[in-house]
C-alpha cells in the first residue's frame, strides 16, 4: 500500500510540475548583476547573457562558471527557458481536406494514427498518395512536431 502511495505522489508531482513549467513568470528579487544576467538568460537567450556581463566589465567566462540561477549553470537556465518559451509560444496549424475523397482523409487521419493506418482504413496503398503536394510519408513527418486542428470544410 506504501508503494502505490507513493507511486501515485510521485505521479501527481511531476504531473504538477510539467503544468507549471508552462505558466512561469520569472520575478527578480532584486536589481544586481547576477540577478539581470539570469533574467537576461532566461528572456533573451544564452548569448545575449554573455554580452550582457561583458558590456557590465566582467569577464563572461568567469562570471559565467561562478553564478547559479535557481541553483543552474547560467547556460542550462537559458536552455529551461528557451524550450518552456518554445513549448508556450508552439503554433498551432489547422489543416482542412480540399475535398472529401478518400486520399485527403487519409492525408488527414493519418496526422492522428500514423500513415499505414490511415491508408489501410481508406483502402488505399502505398507512397503515391499525395498530401500538400508531397508524398504522404512526407506530409505526417512534416506535421507531426506541430500543433495540427483537422477541420471539416464546413468549419
Amino acid at each position: 500500500m506504501k508503494l502505490s502511495t507513493i507511486a501515485i505522489a510521485l505521479t501527481l508531482s511531476v504531473a504538477a510540475t510539467q503544468s507549471f513549467a508552462k505558466d512561469v513568470r520569472l520575478k527578480p528579487v532584486d536589481n544586481n548583476i547576477e540577478t539581470q544576467a539570469c533574467l537576461t538568460a532566461a528572456t533573451e537567450g544564452y548569448g545575449a547573457s554573455l554580452r550582457f556581463i561583458r558590456n557590465n566589465g566582467f569577464n563572461a567566462e568567469e562570471f559565467s562558471a561562478s553564478v547559479r540561477c535557481n541553483g543552474e549553470s547560467l547556460r542550462t537556465f537559458a536552455f529551461m527557458y528557451k524550450n518552456n518559451e518554445e513549448t508556450v509560444n508552439a503554433k498551432t496549424v489547422a489543416l482542412v481536406a480540399k475535398n472529401q475523397n478518400a486520399a485527403s482523409q487519409a492525408c488527414l487521419e493519418a496526422l492522428t494514427i500514423g500513415k499505414d493506418a490511415a491508408l489501410a482504413k481508406f483502402g488505399l496503398e502505398g507512397e503515391n498518395i499525395i498530401c500538400n503536394r508531397q508524398k504522404i510519408s512526407d506530409f505526417v513527418r512534416q506535421y507531426s512536431a506541430e500543433n495540427v486542428v483537422v477541420r471539416t470544410t464546413a468549419e
